[in-house]
């Protein structure tokens, strides 16, 4: 991958294409759904010992990531998906263009230091988990694109009576219609100066291709034959050591060894998690899967209707009618007893009382679910 020809006409021949930053960004994308995946599917046969890692998958995965980018940024200066790309980190010097001669010239100058390391990790492992906390929490409070496209109007926080709330309540409160008003114009905002930097970047107006990297002032060069070179030169050296004085300093060494070993195997075992998540995606999407699936299908019978609790509301003579304002349904909510609402009269009254107005059985505001027409 370190050898591909530029797409550019730029002379700095260890200048990577915008193709080759691109491909590593997607393939640390890539990472977590398929590890996820692989991890959900054994989970099924040993739920004693995989299902808490699975319901924490974001920290399981934060954690495990924190160790194998450290690993790379130590041993090869880049991250993990960087390295699999021929790709590497280092400080920038000063201001324009790197000559070519400064490869060998500034090579250790350029060499990133730990406080780099340690300022990678926060950018590689920490941002994206923040992140992916940030959206998980805008979806539960109701954004997302299936609000976007149901049209909801109608926010749930509207409906919200503060008055009667203590203080930390009332934050609260606040906080959520604050997060949930200002999250996608942040969520734009963030998205929009990372392409800004990607369109920059094929253009030559700058060496960094993410703002991330401006900040912390690292770019992301092409690794060179020494590069290679002098790692194997550290390995052979590490693998040759002197004897060991104690059992204790064997057991140590060993350990370390090995811990090295499992880490660049990685290299092999993440790619082709992804093959094998990309694999099953395509399958379970294309028309054979779908024909066998539907041989084995079982007809599955619907549940039985739950009857009106005699003393619940009543159910209106005429259809798409909403039982609670008793007028034609404005953005149908369903409930998990079956009765449908208009959102807006609907979200109050569990919110408040925690049940169908129908049936009286027990209800969370997690479990309603807006119905919409495919013709909508």
């Amino acid at each position: 991958m370190e050898f591909m020809s530029d797409l550019g006409s730029s002379a700095d021949i260890y200048r990577p294409t915008l193709f080759e930053l691109i491909s590593q960004e997607k393939m640390r994308d890539l990472l977590q759904p398929a590890v996820k995946y692989v991890l959900s599917i054994y989970a099924q046969r040993y739920p004693r010992y995989l299902l808490r890692i699975v319901n924490a998958h974001e920290e399981f995965y934060a954690l495990i990531m924190f160790f194998v980018e450290r690993h790379y940024l130590k041993e090869w200066g880049g991250s993990f998906a960087e390295n699999f790309y021929g790709l590497k980190r280092i400080r920038s010097l000063r201001k324009g263009k790197v000559l070519l001669e400064e490869e060998t010239s500034h090579k250790e100058l350029k060499k990133l230091r730990d406080v780099d390391v340690s300022r990678s990790l926060i950018f590689l492992v920490g941002l994206p988990y923040v992140k992916a906390k940030l959206d998980d929490l805008y979806e539960r409070l109701g954004g997302g694109i299936e609000a976007q496209l149901l049209g909801d109007d109608s926010d749930e926080e509207d409906y919200e009576d503060t008055s009667q709330m203590n203080r930390s309540d009332r934050l609260i409160s606040y906080f959520k219609r604050g997060f949930k008003r200002w999250y996608p114009w942040i969520n734009f905002l963030y998205h929009s100066s990372i392409w800004i930097f990607v369109v920059a970047y094929l253009a030559e107006k700058t060496r960094y291709h993410s703002p991330w990297l401006k900040l912390l002032g690292i770019e992301v060069r092409r690794m060179s034959l020494q590069d290679y070179q002098e790692y194997f030169k550290r390995k052979s050296r590490r693998q040759t050591p002197a004897p060991p004085s104690t059992w204790l300093e064997a057991c140590r060494r060993s350990l370390i060894v090995g811990l090295a070993g499992i880490l660049n195997l990685l290299k092999i075992i993440l790619p082709m998690s992804i093959f094998f998540y990309k694999f099953l995606e395509w399958w379970y999407s294309s028309d054979y899967a779908k024909r066998i699936a539907g041989d084995s299908t079982v007809n599955v019978p619907p549940p039985e209707r739950i009857e009106p609790d005699p003393e619940g509301i009543g159910i209106p003579d005429t259809p798409n009618t909403c039982p609670l304002c008793i007028d034609e349904l404005k953005n149908p909510t369903a409930l998990p007893s079956g009765y449908v609402f208009c959102y807006s009269c609907i979200y109050p009254y569990v919110e408040e009382h925690g049940k169908c107005p129908v049936t009286l059985i027990k209800v969370d505001i997690e479990e309603l679910r807006r119905v919409y027409s495919a013709g909508s």
